[in-house]
């Protein structure tokens, strides 16, 4: 693609947008980014903010609601953040374009949940069978976006991520769990850990962050699965946040997901964390 002059970010104010801000900032200075502050559930909102920010050249959607708990407790919130404000991006950017006659490229930021947990490194010609309402409205924001950009002729990258963290992350994500619980966990007493044999692929969301960067500035257009590539047990993940030797005793159940990282190290090259 040609070098992005104008770059509209949603999202910027969670973890992994904090880093993709701060990444198009220090590598693309000559870009000038627009983060979002308006409610993408909000269609007028949303038009107005895209039309302010004048012709664009790439729009990095990262704006999701993702905590479990949140999606759970309220799907029909989920769905409108997640598949509704996706559509109101796309309707907005068409709006305006017509205008402009600028078509901006999309980076769409989806998530590993959109899969069902499987035992092999999955890739991504896999079927997509969300097990949960989390990955079911990723999964309508992904298919509505292919569908309308396909429509449009809109080029577009989804990026589906999987299990990230990072120390500033709080809230039901594993990372900021565990902290918790090894902040008062006494060394000589059983850890329990749910899941403590499950298989994920832990990636930090500064290198998240700058995979996604990299990949909204390439021209590929298509799914690709955001990881390591290297398969961990939550029990070693937790073992690698904890000060002492942990006494884990594994409860429920285990199940596998990890991403197959062949198509995202052929486009970006050796990717590491």
């Amino acid at each position: 693609m040609n070098r992005p002059e104008r770059i509209f970010l949603t999202g910027s104010n969670g973890i992994v947008g904090r880093h993709v801000a701060t990444a198009l900032r220090a590598q693309h200075p000559q870009c000038g980014l627009i983060c979002n502050t308006v409610d993408l559930t909000n269609l007028t909102e949303t038009t107005e903010a895209i039309k302010a920010a004048g012709p664009l050249d790439l729009v990095i959607h990262l704006a999701a609601l993702v905590p479990v708990d949140d999606v759970v407790s309220n799907p029909a919130l989920g769905y409108a953040v997640n598949a509704g404000g996706t559509i109101n991006l796309l309707s907005a950017l068409a709006s305006c374009e017509r205008e402009t006659g600028v078509s901006a490229r999309l980076l769409y930021c989806s998530s590993s949940h959109v899969y069902a947990p499987q035992a092999e490194p999955i890739r991504e010609d896999a079927p997509t069978t969300p097990a949960s309402v989390y990955g079911k409205t990723k999964l309508m924001g992904e298919e509505a976006a292919r569908s309308i950009c396909a429509e449009t002729e809109r080029s577009l990258c989804v990026a589906r991520l999987f299990s990230i963290h990072d120390p500033a992350q709080t809230g039901s994500y594993l990372r900021p769990a565990l902290t918790t619980r090894l902040a008062d966990a006494d060394p000589a007493k059983v850890f329990e850990l749910h899941g403590a044999g499950s298989l994920r692929d832990f990636l930090p969301a500064k290198t998240a962050a700058q995979h996604l960067v990299d990949l909204a500035f390439s021209s590929f257009d298509g799914v690709v699965n955001v990881g390591s590539g290297k398969a961990q047990t939550v029990a070693e993940f937790a073992q690698s946040l904890a000060p002492f030797p942990l006494n884990i005793k594994p409860i429920g159940t285990d199940n596998a997901l990890v991403p197959d990282v062949s198509l995202l190290k052929s486009l970006l090259g050796e990717v590491n964390d």
